[in-house]
């Protein structure tokens, strides 16, 4: 049934299309399943969401459904985004409503004032200021707001967010529906399958462990600064997915690669985003079973900033990768399966590329046998061990299996454990039905002071490179053990 809240809603939203969103904590069964089957739009903290069409919409209203909500949507080119807590500390604030009133208030500001840094968001020949370019309450629920947001808006959504929380677009086409039975994602058995056997065989191999200890926290740490603009040598001012100098940083990547011996190519996906990079190692079979290490080179800075240097979110995720990819190369390591190291835009404003691009995999009928994102790995508590967290629900639980034994093989120092952070790319995987999970720095809540902040720079007490090594570590041996690997001549 509608809240109150709600109901007043309905009343005063544009009618120009006759969509409705669909929020229910039960997937629904038996009626109208082709309804329901061609309009879900994933899981977002304990809800299922549905997008309906306008007979759908009828059908819903004369259907009963346990705790369910029903909301007529507005007019078109708006997308729906979740938003909610990313589990930051301090404690998370839980009040929704009085967040959404924040936000509200923050976006009408930012549209029509300038930054500190004498930076605006729109040009006023570009972009006028009107009711129908904000940001609008579609509902709200405990754990998250369901905002309809301008499509022209979209690519700077997170800067009117306050830092803890996060943002998840919804995709703009339909996602398979939840398994009934096995693991909630709808990942075949099989594939989970396999990944347990491996884990079962796993073995200490001390080839893998020296090709690992070639890898160097200096470079890491050089990399990290080169992607913040702390190296003299860098052109780059900020990452964020709507800043010019984040294509400064794909550029580098690209050339850092290419000098690698491996080939990359801009992935473009929705309009007003920079392109990310993927980068291919291809093995001499005609295997197809893609293995796809991630992470995004986009940034978030300060409440209502587009300067983000991200060295944490995520540039120490992004220079993992390129570490992983000096080692295979200086070492002539091939595979039997693809290897891809993906460099993904538009995380911060909803996992924008990956779920395109997980969807483009699905469309044609890619196989993955799995995908580890690399999301804030360089920041611990001082007094803190070294550490390496595994998602608290949001994953694959045979492939977080198989990754905390390969830690204990080949990064001992790091003590495993498991964090509540929401929300990274390999969500994206997951909701298409692909096996994966993700790599993390520490257990329990996050911790960082300058998450999502314009100060998150390398150059500060917390930050530690040799962190990030030992994850790289991990995150290497695990595309060796997948990927199926040869130690070259």
């Amino acid at each position: 049934m509608l809240i109150p809240f709600l109901t007043s809603l309905l009343s005063i939203l544009p009618t120009a299309r006759a969509d409705s969103l669909f929020v229910t904590p039960s997937a629904p069964s038996g009626a109208h399943p082709h309804c329901f089957a061609t309009s879900y739009r994933g899981h977002y903290a304990g809800l299922h969401a549905y997008l309906l069409s306008e007979d759908c919409t009828s059908a819903a209203l004369n259907t009963r459904f346990e705790s369910a909500t029903l909301v007529r949507l507005g007019t078109e080119g708006r997308r729906i985004v979740w938003v909610g807590a990313s589990n930051a500390l301090p404690s998370t604030h839980r009040d929704m409503l009085a967040a959404w009133e924040t936000i509200d208030n923050i976006a009408s500001s930012l549209l029509s004032s300038q930054h500190e840094d004498g930076q605006t968001l729109f040009s006023t020949e570009s972009f006028q200021v009107s009711l129908d370019r904000l940001p609008t309450l579609v509902h709200a629920s405990e754990s998250g707001l369901y905002l309809s947001v301008p499509s022209s808006i979209l690519p700077v959504l997170d800067t009117f967010l306050p830092a803890h929380l996060r943002p998840v677009a919804f995709p703009p086409h339909p996602l398979a529906l939840p398994s009934t039975s096995g693991n909630r994602w709808g990942i075949p058995a099989e594939k989970a399958e396999h990944l347990t056997n491996i884990a079962k065989n796993l073995r200490f191999d001390p080839k893998i462990a020296a090709i690992a200890s070639t890898i160097s926290a200096k470079e890491i740490l050089e990399d990290v600064r080169y992607l913040t603009g702390e190296r003299e040598d860098s052109d780059i001012e900020s990452r964020h997915s709507f800043h010019p100098d984040i294509i400064n940083a794909l550029i580098w990547v690209r050339r850092e690669m290419r000098a690698l011996g491996i080939d990359c190519s801009p992935y473009r996906h929705e309009e007003g985003f920079a392109p990310g990079l993927l980068c291919s190692i291809y093995p001499e079979s005609d295997s197809e079973e893609q293995v796809i290490i991630s992470a995004h080179i986009d940034s978030r800075g300060t409440f209502g900033s587009l300067r983000a240097p991200g060295a944490n979110d995520d540039g120490s995720g992004s220079a993992h990768l390129l570490a992983i990819a000096r080692a295979i190369s200086q070492h002539n390591v091939t595979f039997e399966h693809p290897v891809t190291f993906a460099f993904f835009t538009g995380e911060e404003q909803g996992l924008v590329m990956s779920n395109h691009f997980a969807h483009t995999l699905k469309k044609e009928n890619v196989s993955v046998q799995l995908n580890l994102q690399a999301d804030m790995l360089g920041y611990r508590l001082p007094g803190e061990p070294l550490q390496l967290a595994l998602p608290a629900t949001i994953d694959l639980p045979e492939a977080s299996y198989l990754v905390a034994n390969i830690s204990q093989l080949y990064a001992p120092e790091l003590v495993v454990g498991r964090t509540a952070a929401c929300c990274s790319d390999h969500q994206s995987f997951l909701q298409h039905g692909f096996p994966a999970t993700q790599v993390f720095e520490r257990n329990g809540w996050i911790a960082d002071p300058m998450y999502h902040n314009s100060g998150d720079l390398s150059d500060r007490e917390g930050y530690d490179a040799e962190q990030i090594k030992s994850i790289a570590k991990v995150t290497m041996a695990t595309v060796f053990e997948v990927a199926g690997w040869r130690h070259g001549k």
